[in-house]
Formats: structure tokens, sequence, C-alpha cells
């Protein structure tokens, strides 16, 4: 939305920040529950990136007085160009890890069985037997801290932080990536509304824009992720790196020299 606000609209890079920001809660509701109809949501994990990302959006929308316009769009392309093939990363990592029979470190599936009472290996089992939940609480507190990363993105970007935390769920994680990106809907959507509210008191949330943006973006979303959940997962990871990728890179063609 912001590069075709700033292009199409002539909008500001500031309002266009601005403006997303407010969007951005309306596409992530609609999306989250497109994706959740298909069981591609961890709550677990949106809440602790969201619980995180609210503290620091504000910071975030805060910190666009200190750039002009250029500095602004230039740091975001920058942004964009980084990020985007780090999907393609994880997705080398996976096929790696699964050739190697090297296991992933993110959420164990299911629990073992328990072992019979009063076996020798009482020990040692009940080691085995915690550690999905010592992983999953590790989980999520690299996914909290994530979270003030992109709450700063989310205020600074108009971006919801998305873009951090797509990666992030890549890396850090062993979801499927139409998880992923249900997940990282559902995260959005509390960062998105702090960073509204705080663009709108300093002026940079264009009104008249907001209710068309919502329900165009609503709409896209929610037909959009119900083809996400029908599609196979290595489609998906290229279109994502390469529309990160090309906007990234567009965006700063045109913005050389200045």
């Amino acid at each position: 939305m912001v590069p075709l606000m700033t292009s199409f609209a002539k909008m500001t890079q500031h309002q266009a920040v601005g403006t997303s920001s407010a969007a951005v809660a309306g596409t992530g509701l609609a999306g989250m529950a497109s994706f959740a109809s298909a069981g591609a949501v961890d709550l677990g994990a949106a809440a602790a990136l969201a619980s995180t990302a609210m503290l620091t959006a504000k910071i975030g929308a805060t910190l666009t007085k200190r750039f002009n316009a250029v500095a602004l769009a230039r740091a975001f392309a920058c942004f964009q160009v980084f990020v985007g093939p780090l999907v393609i990363v994880k997705a080398t990592l996976v096929k790696s890890r699964k050739v190697t029979g090297i296991e992933g470190s993110g959420t164990v599936p299911m629990d073992p069985a328990p072992p019979p009472e009063g076996s020798s290996d009482d020990a040692e089992a009940a080691v085995v037997w915690s550690m999905p939940d010592a992983a999953r609480t590790r989980e999520l507190g690299m996914l909290a801290a994530t979270g003030l990363v992109a709450g700063v993105a989310s205020g600074l970007f108009g971006i919801g932080g998305g873009l951090v935390i797509t990666p992030a769920l890549c890396l850090m994680t062993d979801m499927p990536h139409v998880m992923v990106l249900g997940t990282t809907l559902a995260s959005m959507i509390p960062p998105s509304l702090v960073s509204a509210v705080t663009h709108r008191q300093m002026g940079n949330v264009i009104v008249s824009a907001v209710v068309p943006l919502v329900a165009g973006s609503a709409i896209g979303a929610a037909s959009a992720g119900q083809v996400a959940v029908r599609m196979p997962e290595e489609p998906l990871q290229w279109m994502f790196c390469t529309f990160l990728m090309l906007s990234g890179g567009r965006k700063l063609w045109t913005l050389r020299g200045m």
C-alpha cells in the first residue's frame, strides 16, 4: 500500500505510512479470519508477537519525525530488499535439515508417549517428556523479542510489522509457510492500531482514504487468504520474496541521485 499511495495517490511518504497503518489493521483482521478458517493461525505465537509490538509501535511512529520523506522511503526500500531473501534462505535450510536427517528446533508436533511407571529410564524420560513445553517457551520468548523490533517497523514504515514477523517466523519456527502468513496477519492487528492512533495525532493520516483502503484491502486479504491456504508452499515463498525485492528495488531506482 505504501508504494502505491506515494506513486498513484500522490501522498507524501509520511502520509502514506500513517494512512497505511490504519488500513493494515483491517487487512490483518480479514486475512486472519480467512487463514483461521483453515486452521492456519498459531494464536499463541501471534499473541507473543503482538504483546510486545504494541509497546514499541508508538516509538516507531514517533521516529518518522526524524526522517525526511526521501530518507524514510529509502530506508523502507532497503528494508524490503534485505528481508525478501530471508524466506528463501529458511526454505533452503529446512530442505537441508530434511536431507541430513537433522530435526528443526521449532515446535514439536506431538509429545512422545510417557514411559511405563517404575521404568529405570524415568529420570531421562522425564527430561524428554518436558522438552516440548520448554522448546515452546523458548520459541515464544524469541518471538516476543522479535515483536519489539516489529513494533518499531510497524510505526516507522506503516507495514504492520509483517516484513519483520514473516521472516522471523520462517527462521525461528517450523511452521509451514501458510501458517506463517496467517500468524503474521493476526499479530499485526494490535500494533497497527497503536501506530495508526499515534500517526493520527501527528497529522499523518488522510482520514478520507482510510475507509476505502480498509474495505479494499480486507476483501483482498480474505480472498487471497483462501487462495494461499490451497497453494503449495514453495511458490508462496518465492512470490513473497520476489514482490519485496522488486518493490524495494524499484523504489531505490526512482530515488537514485536524490
